[in-house]
């Protein structure tokens, strides 16, 4: 059903805006915010050296404890095994195989020019200097005219067996050729490795290879079997020594290549120290290995030491989380109760949380060193045992899941930061905060207990199954460190609801909020005000209830909170039990007082309900927000019955009648609650007037009285009332009434309009 609304402004765009904070205060509140928590979330970098000029015979004024687990390198050790490492590499040398060819190939040439020489030389011994020039170009020998003239006329080559001395060199060669053995570089126990293109390298001492003088000793041996003089021996063998060359030479390229590559492959010696593990005591003197340790630990921490410290690093994470957020709470309209509330209570919250986890990080390491039993156990698994959960229980239950889920991301990234930048922990906090944010949800908030159920439920599964699965994915991980950290996560499960339910009624003091669990506590009919309202004023009771019906239908077609309508509808007319008579809802037990009355004493004493009933919500302690449906539901309008009535038996022009004595002196609707409630409380009266009435009376009388609010201006300051809100409030009164007076079919047998004639007859 649509309704035809006569709007004479847009309420959208009231010229009418509430006073905000000025934009500095704001930001100085925001800056002093983040300030505080980052001072929280800062943990400055820990020394375990206290003092740097320590030094050998020193007296240890302070115990030396490492303050958390470091692995440091010993550099002198290290470079110590890397020299032993070089020091061990066997000398690369290379092997030329084409050098035995050479020599041999040079020797036919100098046995043939020898032959030829001779043959010239007799013709023409004048031919000697041309001899002489030719063997020095030809095979780089320098060698006397006196030495020529005796080899050209003894022909001693002639005595020597080739053949052997050909075999002779081939095996030399073969074996391999050293410069010098006594210079040449090679390993501890005097080995080098030969290395060539046609073979595999392999290792052989020195001295199963020749150098240049056994090349000339073997030489003389070999011509010595053939008995030949002591000069012709040396004269040979200086001759042949000169194709000899060496074919085994020392590479420091390579052998460079292999020390760097034995000294990269030395593994760094690593002193693990765990936290908590006592260097020195108090009183104790410095000897030189714990200097050594000292001067480690300092260099370690000193190269770890942050350029820049972490708080500042922690502010700008905070300064844009708190800027994003801001911003999606501008643009994000979050409906439901305590909604101006929501940052205030979240910045609460989260800075209580922080504490708290600070407390638990101080006092968890302390208590798992003093159990009794001894277990090899990773001390930073602590962590899971802080209760990360409670912050999402507490903003869940008072404001909304989406809330919670934004609350969720926030509390996973600071308690990362506070846990020693820990990804592991942003993952656990951010999985269990969802798991139990939704939880609180499918459980509802009508009682306290969804808490408890959201922790064991939910959250303790969750935290179970994620500890499992992370500790698989470890190395080494035993059944009994799972089995720990499963008691661990357990232990931080339960604890979350604790915290809870004690910081919720607390954040319910401090900041007035309002939850569902209190509304159904406001709204219980057992309570005093109730009790007195039926027995003293039992037509507004009922006006009361019917108000009620009204407005929470409407609430749960706008998406509002149906529980704070029923509790506004409830206690708006809470002022009418002092005076009940005044009241038409009450004339079936009261006389009608008006009767004797005047116009402006009988509005003047139906406008007091509004001041008596926002003295006796005081009293009761009734929550501001309820309480505003009592100042609010009459807005500024007129008392319009005696109003009429004072207007026709006053003298004076009707112009010139002055209604401010006829007018309540309320507050007009300031959100879309109060303005559900004012609509309720006249429809209903309205309705009742017209005693049996059809669907069409029942949209005539919505749409009269909503047309009459607006003509009197009285939602020019509503906040969220828009055309469609009030054709969806019009459109759940039409159903809501038609439901209420709908025609029931004639009882079968009984015919109660001729009872009451055959009644009336009788009398």
């Amino acid at each position: 059903m649509k309704f035809k609304l006569k709007f004479i402004k847009d309420y959208e765009n009231s010229n009418k805006k509430p006073r905000k904070k000025p934009y500095f205060l704001k930001l100085l509140t925001g800056f002093i915010f983040v300030i505080i928590i980052s001072y929280f979330l800062y943990i400055p970098q820990k020394k375990s050296i206290y003092d740097d000029t320590l030094t050998v015979g020193d007296i240890i004024k302070e115990d030396i404890i490492i303050k958390k687990d470091l692995t440091v390198e010993d550099k002198e050790s290290t470079e110590q095994k890397r020299r032993i490492a070089v020091e061990d590499v066997i000398p690369i040398y290379e092997y030329n195989l084409e050098n035995i060819e050479k020599t041999q190939s040079l020797l036919n040439e100098w046995f043939q020019f020898i032959r030829e020489s001779r043959k010239r030389y007799f013709k023409n011994n004048k031919d000697l200097i041309k001899i002489k020039t030719l063997i020095e170009e030809k095979f780089g020998i320098e060698i006397s005219g006196k030495e020529i003239v005796y080899i050209l006329k003894s022909n001693i080559f002639n005595k020597i067996n080739l053949a052997k001395l050909f075999e002779l060199l081939k095996s030399i060669e073969k074996t391999g050729i050293l410069a010098s053995k006594v210079g040449a570089k090679k390993s501890k126990n005097g080995s080098i490795q030969i290395v060539s293109k046609e073979m595999e390298p392999y290792t052989i001492k020195t001295d199963k290879l020749y150098d240049l003088k056994d090349v000339e000793l073997s030489l003389n041996n070999f011509l010595n079997e053939d008995n030949l003089s002591k000069y012709k021996t040396e004269t040979i063998t200086s001759i042949i020594k000169a194709f000899v060359d060496i074919n085994v030479s020392y590479s420091l390229n390579l052998t460079k290549q292999e020390q760097e590559k034995v000294s990269s492959q030395i593994n760094p010696v690593l002193i693990k120290l765990k936290a908590g593990k006592i260097i020195l005591r108090k009183g104790d003197e410095v000897k030189h290995d714990d200097m050594k340790i000292i001067k480690l630990i300092s260099y370690e921490e000193k190269i770890r030491e942050n350029k820049l410290s972490n708080l500042y690093l922690i502010i700008a994470i905070l300064f844009f989380l708190s800027l994003f957020i801001n911003k999606f709470f501008k643009i994000w309209e979050s409906n439901g109760l305590n909604k101006n509330k929501l940052f205030s209570v979240s910045a609460a919250t989260l800075t209580i949380s922080i504490i708290i986890y600070r407390i638990c990080i101080f006092i968890f390491p302390i208590i798992a060193k003093n159990i009794p039993i001894e277990l090899n156990y990773d001390i930073s698994y602590l962590y899971f045992a802080i209760p990360f959960g409670f912050g999402a229980l507490i903003i869940t239950f008072v404001f909304n899941l989406q809330s919670a889920v934004i609350y969720s991301f926030t509390n996973s990234i600071i308690s990362g930061i506070i846990c020693e930048w820990n990804f592991k922990i942003v993952l656990y906090v951010l999985l269990s905060n969802l798991a139990i944010s939704y939880a609180i949800g499918f459980y509802s908030k009508l009682k306290r207990s969804s808490i408890l159920k959201a922790s064991l439920f939910w959250l303790l599964p969750t935290n179970i199954i994620f500890i499992i699965i992370l500790n698989l994915t470890e190395p080494n991980i035993t059944l009994i460190q799972i089995l720990i950290n499963v008691i661990i996560v357990t232990f931080s499960a339960i604890l979350a609801p604790l915290f809870a339910y004690f910081i919720i009624p607390l954040w319910e003091v401090i900041f007035k909020l309002l939850t569902d669990l209190k509304l159904i506590e406001l709204a219980n009919l057992n309570l005093p005000i109730f009790r007195e309202m039926l027995e003293k004023a039992p037509g507004t009771y009922h006006h009361s209830q019917m108000v009620a019906s009204l407005s929470e239908t409407a609430a749960q077609e706008l998406d509002l909170s149906p529980l704070l309508l029923t509790a506004m509808a409830l206690y708006h007319d809470i002022g009418k039990i002092n005076n009940p008579q005044i009241f038409t809802e009450n004339h079936t037990i009261y006389k009608n007082p008006h009767e004797k009355l005047s116009p402006r004493e009988s509005s003047k004493m139906i406008i007091a309900h509004i001041s008596e009933g926002l003295d006796t919500a005081t009293k009761i302690k009734i929550p501001k927000v309820v309480k505003s449906a009592i100042s609010q539901h009459h807005g500024t309008k007129l008392v319009k019955f005696f109003y009429e009535k004072a207007r026709e038996i006053s003298s004076i022009e009707t112009d010139e009648f002055d209604d401010r004595f006829f007018r309540y002196s309320g507050e007009k609707p300031q959100n879309i609650e109060n303005a559900i409630i004012m609509l309720a409380d006249q429809v209903e009266a309205a309705s009742k007037s017209l005693g049996s009435p059809t669907e069409e009376e029942l949209k005539n009388v919505i749409q009269t009285i909503i047309n009459s609010d607006i003509e009197e201006n009285q939602f020019d300051e509503c906040d969220g009332l828009t055309f469609k809100a009030l054709n969806i409030i019009a459109n759940s009164f039409q159903k809501k009434l038609s439901s209420i007076y709908h025609m029931r079919v004639s009882y079968p047998g009984f015919d109660f309009k001729e009872q009451k004639i055959d009644d009336k007859n009788s009398r």
